[in-house]
């Protein structure tokens, strides 16, 4: 689905009209409809704009999918998904579990160049399994903030200043 249609949809959610959502990011409501229609794409330098103002955890899914192609985190809404937090939490320990299995598997000493193809395909199965963990972990965190009605931008911000003050970003 396109990122219009996926707009309209979190306004919907979030009970946003397009006139809002124009005000919000001081762009027109003719432009906002457009969008949403598909009839005009959206500005990739609005993404960021628009997804903050509309504040909904599936639109960031989308926007970051649309702004980074294949190198993001999907949101999880296939039919094997249960989005109360309690099965979220239990999926987030399952995939959690695997890769520390997965990470307790590799021999981290040796030097990547005398690697086997084997041990190559090993770490490419940790790869995926720390995939599926930070991608259960980071959807469990969207379905709590939706929720509890947190704003999902807010408390990036906060958590930000926290990799700051620890010194794990600059």
């Amino acid at each position: 689905m396109a990122i219009g249609q996926k707009l309209a949809e979190a306004r919907d959610r979030m009970n946003i009209t397009q006139e809002q959502l124009a005000l919000g990011i001081n762009y027109s409501t003719s432009a906002v409809g457009k969008w949403e229609k598909e009839s005009r794409r959206m500005p990739k330098h609005m993404f960021s704009q628009v997804a903050e103002t509309v504040d909904d955890v599936e639109f960031y899914f989308e926007t970051w999918s649309e702004a980074a192609g294949e190198v993001a985190i999907p949101f999880f809404n296939g039919d094997h998904v249960d989005h109360h937090p309690s099965s979220m939490a239990f999926l987030v320990k399952k995939e959690t579990s695997e890769a520390i299995d997965q990470i307790n598997r590799v021999c981290w000493a040796k030097p990547i160049h005398t690697r086997t193809d084997t041990e190559k395909e090993e770490i490419q199965r940790l790869i995926f399994e720390l995939l599926d963990a930070a991608a259960s972990t980071i959807n469990l965190v969207a379905i709590v903030c939706r929720e509890y009605r947190f704003s999902m931008r807010k408390i990036f911000q906060q958590w930000r200043i926290t990799l700051k003050a620890r010194r794990l970003q600059k």
